[in-house]
């Protein structure tokens, strides 16, 4: 006989119930107008960054090679791109990193037909990183011109890059296995309809 820790299937029916095509499409409606927003038009938006720092883009998403790369670029911002940078990383910036993990995890969820413990890692890595990064970026903003853990940011982005990308394939994976299984699903059902003799129309 197999013993469930107490409470263990209650948590995963109750987390079974969110593995739903319907809540994916609302993670997905949540996350995109965030995406769009934090990248163009609102002052403070990675663009409304670049209009006043001529043209020299956030450190997220255009990241330095070393600790002067990325001084230059605080330099470059000026004191109201600096200011738009931090409103942009203590709002949209908040939202965007677990919006993506519960989103990409859902999809892998829907692929493996239920949450598995494998899911998670993942997503949970790449917000850990993204979450540190913007922690490093605000403390470079705030100090700015004084020192700060500028030696940190490029490897930071590096991993919460790579991190992001890793999630992203998850989700798409989990999506593609999820096609394919209700695709098969429905082939079956079809084959099992025709092959029927006392169906109308045989």
């Amino acid at each position: 006989m197999t013993l469930s820790p107490p409470g263990g299937t209650s948590r995963a029916l109750d987390a079974a119930r969110f593995v739903r095509p319907l809540t994916f499409v609302i993670l997905l409606a949540l996350l995109a107008p965030v995406v769009l927003l934090a990248n163009v038009g609102l002052p403070f938006s990675a663009a409304g960054v670049k209009e006043v720092s001529g043209g020299v883009g956030i450190l997220d998403l255009e990241p330095r090679e070393s600790a002067e790369g990325v001084y230059r670029a605080l330099a470059a911002y000026g004191e109201e791109g600096r200011e738009r940078y931090l409103t942009l990383l203590a709002t949209l910036d908040l939202l965007f990193p677990p919006l993506l993990a519960l989103t990409c995890a859902l999809a892998a969820a829907l692929g493996a037909g239920r949450v598995r413990w494998w899911i998670w890692p993942v997503p949970v890595a790449a917000l850990v990183a993204d979450y540190t990064e913007n922690v490093v970026l605000v403390i470079l903003l705030t100090r700015y011109p004084g020192p700060g853990p500028a030696a940190w940011l490029p490897a930071l982005t590096t991993v919460k890059t790579a991190a992001a990308v890793a999630e992203v394939v998850l989700a798409v994976a989990g999506l593609v296995y999820a096609a394919v299984r209700v695709s098969g699903r429905s082939g079956r059902g079809f084959r099992r309809r025709s092959a029927d003799p006392s169906r109308p129309g045989r």
